[in-house]
């Protein structure tokens, strides 16, 4: 096996420990702590306590920034005061030798017309670009001295979502974590994007859709499973089996090892 293979925080859990513990259970690798949850916040965990979590149960620890976070954000204040948040939970999360940590690229505001939406960041495409990449100039420099990759997740795909992931393409530092899921309910707009850059993908988030909602069980959907893997392993991604309940997890782990992929 040349990936790794983990799970989310799960929200019926109360603590990381409750989480490492299935983790350990299930025979996966690591633990995505979302830091939306607060029980996953910096100020309500020591490093040195995560340390002997990883150490006792052989786990280890993947970030999932707080996905309201905009770092294309037009105003500088805010995009600043976002991006010391990255650095106060980056330098956090090194203390306990975290090594991704996965952001969004969110499609931002729209206004609501007769017979669309029109988003801010289409409308002033170049400007959003532009305020992106300063952002990921700054915290990939924040990230990188302290061995950390930063993980750009593909969440709507609109056309100047398009734009701007090709953008990043050429972004020295930026790695790119391959949402399978949202990608499906977006008709597959972001694929050839990772298909044709595979070297700057870093990590993958894997459940399935069924045409109508995803995160479901692997296998359920329409989403071809083992293609991804095949390509998670030939360019050795780490792999988050993104489904959102305890059992929803277990019977997806059930399957792929079923399948002999774990």
């Amino acid at each position: 096996m040349t990936c790794k293979f983990g799970m989310p925080t799960l929200i019926e859990k109360d603590s990381i420990e409750e989480n490492v513990m299935l983790c350990n259970e299930l025979g996966l690798d690591f633990v995505e702590l979302n830091m939306n949850l607060p029980y996953c916040m910096p100020e309500n965990n020591n490093p040195e306590d995560l340390m002997k979590l990883k150490e006792k149960y052989n786990t280890e620890f993947t970030l999932h920034f707080p996905e309201e976070i905009d770092f294309g954000c037009f105003y500088d204040e805010v995009r600043d005061a976002n991006i010391r948040l990255f650095e106060y939970i980056a330098t956090w999360a090194s203390k306990f030798a975290a090594r991704k940590i996965n952001i969004h690229l969110n499609s931002g505001i729209y206004f609501t017309l007769p017979n669309k939406k029109m988003f801010v960041y289409e409308k002033n495409n170049q400007l959003f670009i532009d305020k992106l990449k300063d952002s990921l100039d700054k915290i990939i420099s924040i990230a990188e001295p302290l061995g950390i990759k930063v993980c750009v997740e593909n969440m709507q795909v609109h056309k100047f979502v398009e734009e701007a992931f090709l953008e990043l393409c050429n972004v020295s530092g930026v790695n790119f974590t391959w949402d399978v899921g949202h990608d499906a309910m977006t008709g597959y707009k972001i694929k050839n994007i990772y298909l044709n850059h595979p070297y700057k993908v870093s990590h993958m988030h894997l459940h399935d859709y069924n045409g109508i909602s995803d995160h479901q069980v692997l296998f359920d959907g329409h989403i071809p499973i083992k293609e991804r893997i095949e390509f998670a392993e030939e360019n050795k991604l780490s792999v988050l089996i993104e489904t959102k309940t305890v059992d929803a997890l277990r019977e997806s782990v059930k399957r792929l090892k079923k399948c002999s992929i774990l």
